[in-house]
């Protein structure tokens, strides 16, 4: 990583005593400094081992600056290019600024007027450096918490390399099944409380006379059937994240709490007379237009300033469909693997039907799709007559029998669980008010190992 006060330079100039001059100034200030009087040379080297900065003639007969600004914005627009003339014009410092030069100077210029220059592009590059190797630890730590190969994802990927080490609240919006969870999860992974817990939260899917005590706990007596002391969700995110899904169901006076919680970073659960203190980061997300709710008076103003620090926008599947047949094949693989089917893949019309059917429940809808034709294909290519068509796989239309959509509530909420709390079976057992015992025969039952749901040191899968 470039420090300002020891860079590696390339100067470019074909007059060997500036050069000569302009190579000492630089070196004085500890910078590690190469001079070239052909710019092909340069830029031959530049290739192979890139520099921290360039600063290069603007009037050359080989290849004159606008050309190496030009290429070098091809093969590396992080890196900074200051430009030297003795023509010192405004449509050439226009051109050149335009061209996305770091910086222009005429000659004869002051040392104290490079060097100010100098140190200024430093800055920026180390900025991009670093700004680079965040967006790469998201990805590599999301792992396949995010699939995409579209624009408009690559697009939001960028957006979270820059958010993630903050400790700013963020709220998530997009229509529902967008995947608003996993990429607050490739949020949180990519932070620096990413050793701590990822809680996610469906604050329309909390009982409304259990939330309060679901989400700040409660203290045992507090009220009929409190046979022990809960920590709550809240404080069970500690030292990590906790996701507020669907928080504009939150009911009013839970709002007031919670503010309370996120302005003075106090917790204190129902039936207690002291506060413990929460260190955590709040994302929260919603379908629905929070500013309408605001206007209306369902949502508090005061709160809605609170958690809207950061806003990001999650894209429909419409809004992605490159995406479409990644994700498709993603699920495809996990289904084979968990049902240990012998399924080549989709047949042609199976993918023809995958892109062009439309997706308004967007990626779960695409996914209980291929969980269903996957369920259907016992054996060989999985047929386009497998994949359901609209308002089968997760309208309105498709209702499963009772007891099968409890015994799946049941599986994805300790799945949930066990993963937020990384496998540990005395937090889980103290969030879900239950005893050891009766997770571990859950568990048995859905065929779920707490060492499945560690935190992986590496990559992600």
């Amino acid at each position: 990583m470039p420090d300002e006060n020891s860079a590696t330079i390339f100067l470019i100039d074909d007059d060997p005593d500036f050069l000569r001059l302009l190579s000492l100034w630089l070196e004085s200030e500890g910078h590690r400094v190469t001079g070239y009087g052909d710019p092909l040379q340069a830029m031959e080297v530049l290739s192979i081992s890139p520099p921290d900065l360039v600063i290069t003639d603007l009037r050359m007969p080989e290849m004159n600056g606008m050309e190496i600004l030009e290429q070098i914005q091809e093969t590396d627009p992080d890196l900074p290019v200051i430009i030297l003339t003795a023509h010192g014009t405004i449509p050439n410092a226009v051109a050149a600024m335009r061209a996305q030069a770091f910086g222009y100077l005429g000659k004869p210029f002051g040392h104290e007027e490079l060097h100010n220059l100098v140190s200024a592009a430093l800055e920026q590059r180390q900025a991009s450096i670093e700004t680079r190797r965040l967006r790469s630890a998201l990805r590599r730590q999301a792992g396949q918490t995010l699939l995409y190969r579209s624009r408009v994802m690559e697009c939001l990927m960028d957006e979270l390399g820059r958010i993630a080490p903050s400790e700013a609240s963020v709220f998530l919006t997009g229509e529902s099944g967008s995947g608003k969870e996993k990429v607050a999860r490739a949020i949180h992974l990519a932070s620096s409380r990413a050793k701590g817990p990822f809680l996610p939260v469906n604050c329309g899917a909390i009982p409304r006379d259990l939330a309060e005590s679901e989400l700040f706990g409660h203290v045992k007596g507090a009220f009929t059937g409190a046979t022990s002391d809960n920590a709550g969700l809240i404080r069970s995110a500690q030292g990590g994240t906790l996701f507020l899904d669907e928080i504009a169901d939150l009911p009013l006076d839970l709002q007031v709490k919670l503010l309370r919680v996120l302005q003075e970073g106090n917790v204190r659960p129902v039936g207690a007379r002291e506060e413990y203190p929460v260190d955590i980061r709040v994302i929260s997300a919603t379908h629905q237009d929070i500013h309408n709710l605001v206007r209306e008076g369902k949502f508090r103003e005061d709160l809605y300033y609170r958690l809207h620090v950061i806003p990001l926008r999650v894209p429909s599947l419409a809004e992605r469909p490159e995406d479409i047949l990644l994700l498709g094949q993603h699920f495809l693989d996990r289904e084979i693997r968990k049902l240990q089917r012998s399924i080549p893949g989709f047949s042609p019309e199976a993918l023809d039907k995958l892109l062009s059917r439309p997706w308004p429940g967007n990626v779960r809808e695409l996914e209980n799709a291929v969980v269903l034709a996957v369920t259907l294909t016992e054996s060989g290519w999985v047929q386009a007559n497998s994949i359901p068509d609209p308002g089968r796989s997760g309208g309105q239309g498709a209702f499963p029998p009772l007891q099968d959509a409890k015994t799946a509530f049941e599986r994805h909420y300790l799945e949930n669980l066990l993963r937020s709390t990384d496998g540990n079976i005395s937090r889980a057992a103290r969030i879900a008010g239950r005893h050891r015992t009766d997770l571990y025969k859950l568990m048995r039952k859905h065929e779920l190992a707490p060492q499945n749901f560690k935190l992986q040191d590496d990559h992600g899968e």
